[in-house]
């Protein structure tokens, strides 16, 4: 009999701003990508003075605000929960009048989760896989850290974060060497050169590596 070493990957799913105007009223969002959940502080102007404005992504009601007497308004929203298996969605933000519906703004919102997956899932170390990392620094090169009981073994460069949030995709082996020991791996994804559990942004996920007895 021979045996084969198998990687097995559970590394799975783990700020745009910009304006629009519609008849003279305007929209405008603080960042160019946010994390789901993350709190956006939207701005709209050119409203109905004292009336309520609406404000939807692809139409699913988020909040409700009043415009003042100049009709502007600061409306805080929470970026959107992404669905399964989503990394990243460019969402259209809508504000609309409700005294005066003709009047509407809209202006598109990225948003991500912080997540790194690789495809496919099982293969062997020696391998090319496809990693995929979102929510890092856009500009920021982003690093895999290839860790065995708590110590860095290897590193490997994926490539440059790229705007809006902070993605990277980069086709490459699975490990750098044919046959690593045997046991779980962590890969850490991050900013950071110099390996450090604590490094911020970052991503973890188990790799499991194991002997295929043929």
């Amino acid at each position: 009999m021979r045996s084969r070493t198998i990687a097995a990957a559970t590394v799975g799913l783990a700020a745009l701003a910009g304006t629009a105007q519609a008849q003279a009223s305007t929209l405008a969002v603080d960042q160019p990508c946010y994390l789901s959940g993350q709190q956006i502080n939207s701005t709209a102007a050119g409203f109905t003075p004292g009336g309520p404005v609406n404000f939807s992504f692809d139409g699913q009601l988020s909040a409700s605000g009043t415009a003042d007497g100049s009709g502007n308004l600061l409306q805080p929203l929470v970026a959107p929960l992404l669905p399964t298996n989503t990394a990243q969605h460019t969402y259209n933000l809508a504000a609309q009048d409700q005294t005066n519906p003709a009047l509407t703004a809209q202006v598109p919102v990225n948003v991500t989760v912080r997540v790194a997956t690789v495809s496919p899932r099982r293969a062997r170390p020696s391998r090319k896989v496809t990693f995929k990392v979102h929510a890092m620094n856009p500009g920021q090169p982003v690093y895999l850290h290839y860790v065995f009981h708590g110590k860095q073994r290897y590193r490997k460069r994926l490539g440059t974060a790229k705007a809006p949030c902070g993605s990277v995709t980069k086709r490459t082996r699975f490990f750098p060497i044919s046959r690593p020991k045997t046991g779980t791996w962590t890969f850490q994804f991050d900013d950071s050169k110099r390996y450090s559990k604590h490094s911020q942004p970052q991503f973890r996920g188990p790799v499991q590596i194991f002997n295929v007895i043929k």
